[in-house]
């Protein structure tokens, strides 16, 4: 049976470009840390946790809770740094309606950070007071 050289070609391409996108995922990260103190904070916040979650074993559905929040917040603060770096390109001047946008969107961050903690506290509480 012979193989189709231009179907593995194109496999092999979009194979390719699949790696070439972690590239551009693992530059967004580095460039977040390195330049935004909120994203550096919540990385190190998620650390702190993920060490407590050790100290105390919790169990894998506290896991399961924890990394999802952990994930949901940093996400959720690249998305925050993405809108207000668009914004800051697309509006030179001043205009209340960008400043609502930014401050919505780290709203957004807030909540779910907010949330975050609250999880934390429920799976953490329990352990220290055992």
């Amino acid at each position: 049976m012979a193989v189709n050289r231009n179907k593995t070609q194109t496999l092999v391409g979009r194979f390719i470009g699949f790696i070439s996108s972690f590239r551009y995922a693992i530059a967004g990260l580095v460039h977040a840390f390195k330049e935004h103190v909120s994203f550096r904070f919540q990385v190190v916040f998620g650390v702190a946790t993920i060490i407590a979650g050790v100290l105390f074993e919790i169990n894998r559905y506290e896991w399961m809770v924890l990394c999802v929040f952990i994930g949901l917040v940093l996400a959720a603060e690249l998305l925050n740094t993405a809108i207000e770096t668009t914004l800051d390109y697309l509006a030179k001047d001043h205009h209340v309606n960008v400043k609502v946008a930014k401050d919505v969107s780290a709203a957004g961050v807030f909540v779910l950070s907010i949330s975050a903690v609250v999880a934390g506290l429920l799976i953490f509480i329990p352990h220290l007071l055992s």
